[in-house]
Formats: C-alpha cells, structure tokens, sequence
C-alpha cells in the first residue's frame, strides 16, 4: 500500500538538510556494511533492512546535494562533508587531518555560528571568501540535530553580483560613474544621522549654458563635457567628499567635515578647476562656466531640506551672473520658511490660493518725445496671515519646485484680462499692460493653449496686453519661444523680451525674434549716469532696438540723474520708484502716475542745452 501523502504544515515538516542529517545519523548507527542474522526475527531483519536500504538512499543524496554540506560537532570539529563542499573548499577541508568550522568560515563567523545554534538551534549568515574577481559569496544555513550541527552552504555568488551591480546602477549616474540623486540622498541621510557635532557642507554646481553646448556641438560633446566635468570636481575633493550629478548639467558634492568657510574655499577651486582651461575635444575648445551654491548641513535638518538650501544659494548665484559662489549659513528663521515655501508646494499641487493673491501694478512712464499715454507692468502680491501686502517671492519658490508656476501665470492673465474688460475706460485711456510670462508656462502645452484661446476671445484686450519672457527663456529654446511668441502675436499681444543683458546679451538672436520691445535689465540701469561702460551698454541696447523697430525700456530708475542720462540715450521708457510704487491695480483707476519727475529731468536738460548754446556764442 503506498504511504499516506504528507500533509503536514510546511512548519512543521523537516526541511532537507535536516532529513539528510537524520539519515547520515541513522547510517553510522547501523553500519553502512550491517548484515542481517539469521537468528534476527523476520520483523527485524525486515526493519533493519529497510532502516539500512533508506540510509544508504539518504547517504547518497548527501554527498551527492547540488548544495555544499558540512556536519559538525558541538564544538565546530568536522565530521564529514559531501563532494560539493569538497569542490567548494578543497583550500580549507582536507582527509587524513582533523578540520574544524573555523577553517571553512574562519574564527569569528564560525564561533558566532556555534554560539547561535547552541542558543537557538539555528542560524543563518552570508559568508565571503576571497577577493576581487575570485571572491566568492555563500548563504550558510546550521541547524542542530542532535548532538551534531548540520550546515548548508549555498554558493549565491553570481546573484550576489547581479544584486550589487543593480544597487551599483541604482545609486550611480551610467554616464559619469558618480552617485545619482538617490545614492547622493542615501550618503546625505547616513552623514545627518551620525554625529551632530561634526560639521558637513553641501556644494551645488550648475553649469551656465549647458544647453547651447548640445544644441551647437550635439549630445555626443554634451556627454564628454559632462564627464570631464565630473573629473575636474572629483580631482579637488578629498577621499572622503563624494559627487554626485543629480541632472543633465547639475552636480553636488557632500563635504563631510567641513564647515561653510572651508567648503567654501572648496567651492572656489571647482570653479577655478571647470573655467582654468577650456575643454578640449573633437577639435574644440569649449569655454565652460558654473553657478556654485554652497550650504552648511546639520541635524537636525532634513536630507531634502539641505538639498533644497544648497538650489537655492545655487540659484541666488544665477540669478546674479555666470560663474558665481553664493555660500548660506541657514539658521532656524532660514528652515521655517523652507519649510513654509514647501508646505505651500505641496498646497499649489492640488489648488491654488486664490483667495490670497492680489494684482499689483506699477507705471511705465514714455519718456522720449511724442504722446503716448502712460502704461503698467501687472505685478502679483500675496496677502499675509496677518492681513498686510506681501511680495510673491515665497509663493513663486514654491511654485517653481513644484511645477506650479501655470497655474499662477493663468490666474496673472485671466485677472487683467477680466480687469480690462471691466473697466474698458482703462484699457482705453493705457499704452499696454505688461505681463509676466515664465520659463514652464511656455514649456506648458495647456497654458499656451489656453491662453492663446484667452486671448482670441477678448482680442480688443489682446491688443492692449505686452506679454514678457525673459532673454534667459528665449535663448534656452529658441525654436520654442519663436513658435509660441508667432502664437502670442497672431492673437493679437505683443512680445517684450525682459531683463535683457543679464544673462546671454546675444544680439545675434534678435533677428529670430519677433518681439516689440526690449526691457534693459535694471543691472544697467542703475548708476549709469556715472559709469561710462554702462552708458555704452544701454545706448548700445537702445540704438539696437530702434535698428530692429523695436522700443527699449529701461527698469530700476530711481533717481532723477539717472532718468537724465536715459533721456540722453534715447530711451523710450523708464520704470521705477522714481515715478511711483507698485499698487493695487484697481487704484490706478483714479490715481494718476506721477509725472513730476519726468517734467523736472526734461527742463534740467533744456536748461542745460540753453546754457551750453550760450556758452559757445560767447566763445564765437
């Protein structure tokens, strides 16, 4: 009769090293050559037989187990092992001598071993042996049974490898063999959870115009820049800092021990490293420069807080020119309102504030001759928890980590649009209303949809709108902010090309730009009554304009010689506290734009003129 199938619970059943132990066991007992007597009753000699027959079939599949089996003693002295424990460690078991655990494992791995099997009755460990290429990994699993410890020895080697090399490509950028974001953020999270006595920094870099190196040269030299870059910061790090590319042109590197001073003077040789001599390949010398932030990281800020603070000094540098350190020491006040702008991306991903935004608007005053009516830039504020006016710049933080800045752009154009449309004497009374437009708006798909849509349903308001882009955006993409701005202009907006000058000043790309006006950065602006270099730059900027029929205006005016010095260059527009602040844009209804200033400025030069003609016939 065949035996009942075994039903019993996988927890309760022997597992097969231990089976095979029993059996071995059961063979020494009887004799692997036992005879049966004749004087054995038929039972036993029937019991003994089988007991003998089933010990030589378990014996068999012991030294014969795909897997390496070694059976101890309590105190780790060898007593067998089967063929692949013989292959797998012909180094260290031996016939003809006494072998002990130790030899296999090693002192401490096989003592740790014992000691848990005698606690427990089991154990399980991974053990290595050897190195580089040749190095070995085993899962070794001990059970005791009896007065024996039976041990299974699996070589896991080739998965072991495989794992390592996808936790390796896990954490490791393909391109530059540095860590990635992931690997950066794992180093970053064990550095802030060890000792927070001991100083560390974070160094930001972004390369300034990455982009037109792909664009010009292809992705082939993109690449090779990127991993000559990574060579040049690795060569200036310490063994123990480690970099990181986090992005297409961006990389940090966490400096463990060093404090903001330190790190900083860091900071200092990567720049002078990437921008010392130029990158050399495929016959060309490309000139590279970067934007560096540089922050001190300390428990008990958080791994995506520190990150966060280094992007932002980072930024701070880019938004201050190419090639610049920008080092931030974060103090508490700085974490609270990280905190904040992160707490309000988290909100702009699912609805925005609308009930705590307001439009500003601050005049644009015609300064050149003729008789063009005044005109706004459309400005947005935020209203505090304790009712008073706000600048946006937290909100726009969070809106830009987030992706939130189309939905701040929509409800921007919406408001004017429904502002004008209120109000039509307004509209009618204003040279145009200028407004913002950001760099992922226009990468937005949906926004420019919409709001070409907008537009072509008010195109009477259309008329009246001047929509800005930054220089920045429009020579990041310059295919994309052409087909956007023919989009914006066909439905009747014009296109104001902002803060020009501050960041490429390629006047090549101004023929692919069908924009109406050119905003001189404000950078320009200020005190260019008495730096000559400045002076060249905003005539230079205003003859150039006036060449490709476009108007210029010029931004931070604030004081009446410098409102002078633009009206000498020919400027067509000046804005600035000179003439009036920001306010909301509903009080522009009734208020009129000071115009004082712009008066007192045209009589000082009149006046100048009357004297220096006197001068000269005097003279004559």
């Amino acid at each position: 009769m065949d035996s009942p199938p075994d039903t019993a619970p996988a927890s309760r059943r022997p597992s097969p090293l231990r089976s095979l132990a029993s059996a071995v066991a059961h063979l020494a007992r009887f004799g692997a050559g036992a005879r049966i007597s004749a004087s054995d009753p038929p039972a036993v000699d029937d019991g003994h037989r089988r007991a003998i027959e089933s010990a030589r079939h378990y014996r068999h599949l012991y030294y014969s187990a795909p897997v390496a089996l070694v059976s101890t003693d309590a105190s780790g002295t060898v007593l067998r092992w089967n063929d692949r424990a013989d292959i797998g460690f012909a180094d260290r078991l031996r016939k003809g001598r006494v072998n002990t655990l130790a030899m296999v494992m090693g002192e401490a791995p096989a003592a740790s071993l014992l000691a848990e099997v005698a606690r427990r009755g089991l154990h399980r460990v991974e053990l290595r042996a050897g190195a580089g290429e040749t190095e070995r990994v085993w899962t070794v699993d001990a059970s005791a049974v009896g007065d024996a410890v039976e041990i299974s020895l699996v070589d896991v080697s080739e998965r072991s490898r495989m794992t390592e090399s996808l936790e390796y490509m896990a954490h490791h950028d393909v391109l530059t063999e540095r860590l990635n974001r992931r690997g950066l953020e794992r180093a970053l999270d064990g550095l802030l959870a060890g000792d927070a006595q001991t100083p560390a920094a974070l160094v930001y870099i972004d390369l300034d115009r990455f982009k037109a190196i792909n664009d010009v040269f292809g992705h082939a030299v993109g690449d090779a820049v990127v991993v000559e870059v990574a060579e040049r910061l690795d060569a200036v790090l310490s063994e123990d800092a480690s970099l990181a590319r986090i992005g297409g042109d961006e990389y940090v590197a966490l400096l463990p021990g060093h404090d903001l001073d330190s790190a900083h003077r860091v900071a200092i040789e990567m720049l002078e490293a990437l921008t010392s001599s130029p990158f050399l390949g495929d016959g060309l010398r490309l000139s590279v420069e970067a934007s560096l932030g540089v922050v001190e990281v300390a428990a008990p800020m958080r791994t995506r807080e520190a990150l966060a603070l280094a992007d932002e000094a980072c930024a701070r540098s880019k938004r201050g020119g190419r090639a610049r350190i920008t080092a931030v020491r974060p103090d508490a006040k700085a974490l609270d309102e990280l905190r904040e702008v992160v707490r309000l991306g988290s909100m702009l991903k699912t609805r925005l504030p609308v009930e705590r935004l307001r439009l500003f608007a601050q005049p644009i005053v015609p300064i050149a001759r003729g008789d063009r009516p005044c005109s706004f830039e459309v400005l947005l504020r935020t209203l505090g928890d304790d009712g008073r006016i706000e600048g946006p710049a937290r909100l726009l933080e969070a809106a830009e980590r987030s992706g939130g800045m189309p939905a701040i752009d929509r409800f921007v154009l919406e408001q004017t649009v429904e502002h004008l449309a209120a109000h039509p004497d307004h509209a009618a009374g204003v040279e145009f209303f200028a407004v913002n437009l950001s760099g992922p708006s226009l990468n937005d798909e949906r926004f420019v949809r919409d709001a070409v849509g907008m537009l072509r349903a008010h195109r009477d308001i259309a008329g009246k709108l001047l929509l800005e882009i930054t220089e920045a955006v429009a020579v990041y993409d310059l295919r994309g902010a052409r087909r956007f701005i023919d989009a914006f202009r066909d439905a009747g907006a014009s296109i104001a090309l902002d803060d020009f000058g501050a960041g490429y000043t390629s006047f090549a790309y101004l023929k692919h730009l069908p924009a109406s006006m050119i905003k001189i950065d404000g950078q320009f602006v200020v005190g260019v009554e008495r730096d000559p270099r400045q002076r060249g730059i905003v005539q230079a900027i205003a003859r150039l304009a006036h060449e490709l029929d476009m108007t210029c205006l010029a931004e931070w005016v604030e004081e009446p010689a410098t409102l002078r010095a633009l009206l000498e260059l020919d400027v067509d527009y000046a804005q600035g506290y000179l003439f009036d602040r920001p306010a909301a844009i509903e009080s522009w209804l009734e208020r009129p734009v000071t115009l004082a200033p712009l008066h007192a400025a045209r009589g000082a030069l009149e006046q100048a003129a009357r004297e220096s003609t006197q001068r000269a016939e005097v003279v004559r």
